[in-house]
C-alpha cells in the first residue's frame, strides 16, 4: 500500500524551500510532477487556491510517504474518533489513524509549522490518505497545537482533511 502525506497551502501563490534540513522531502505541484492534485476526488481541496505540497522519502527509487508514516489498521473502531457526520460503515472503514514513525515525526511537525507561517492567511489543508476512502471528509479548523496533540493520541486520521491554522 501506498500513502500520501499532503499540505495545501492556502492563497501561496509562489512555492516555497524548507530553510532547514530534514529528512523529509516536501515536492510541490509547480516543481515537481509526483505532487500534482488529485483531480477527480477531494474537490474541495483541490479546488482551493494555494499551492499543493506532497511529503515523501525515497523507498526503493520510489518517493512517497510509506517510509514516514502507517496506520494504525489494528486499532479498535470503538476507540476511534470517528467524525459524527460519518456513519456509513463502508467510509469509516477507511478511517484510520496517522501514525508518523518516530524518526521522522520532529521534521514533520517543523514542516507543517513552517508551511503554515508560508500562508498569507496562516491557514494549511492537510491530507494523509491511502487507496481507498474516496468519500470527502473535511474537519473543521484546529489550531496548530491541537493538531499535534490529535496526532500524539492517534485521533488524525487517514482520509479527513485537516484544515490547521496557527
Amino acid at each position: 500500500m501506498s500513502y500520501d502525506l499532503n499540505i495545501l497551502v492556502q492563497n501561496q501563490e509562489e512555492p516555497s524551500v524548507l530553510p532547514f534540513p530534514s529528512l523529509i522531502q516536501m515536492l510541490n505541484e509547480k516543481n515537481d510532477e509526483i505532487a500534482s492534485r488529485y483531480h477527480s476526488i477531494w474537490r474541495y481541496m483541490t479546488q482551493s487556491k494555494g499551492i499543493w505540497y506532497s511529503l515523501v522519502k525515497e523507498n526503493n527509487g520510489i518517493l512517497n510517504a510509506f517510509p514516514i508514516c502507517d496506520s494504525d489498521f489494528e486499532a479498535d473502531e470503538d476507540s476511534i474518533e470517528i467524525p459524527y457526520w460519518v456513519s456509513d460503515d463502508s467510509i469509516k472503514y477507511n478511517l484510520t489513524p496517522l501514525i508518523v514513525y518516530e524518526e521522522y515525526r520532529r521534521d514533520f511537525e517543523k514542516i507543517i509549522e513552517f508551511l503554515i507561517k508560508q500562508s498569507p492567511n496562516r491557514t494549511v489543508m492537510f491530507l494523509a490518505r491511502y487507496q481507498g476512502g474516496e468519500h470527502e471528509i473535511v474537519c473543521g479548523v484546529l489550531k496548530y497545537e491541537e493538531f499535534t496533540k490529535l496526532l500524539n493520541q492517534s485521533k488524525i486520521l487517514f482520509n479527513v482533511c485537516y484544515i490547521i491554522n496557527d
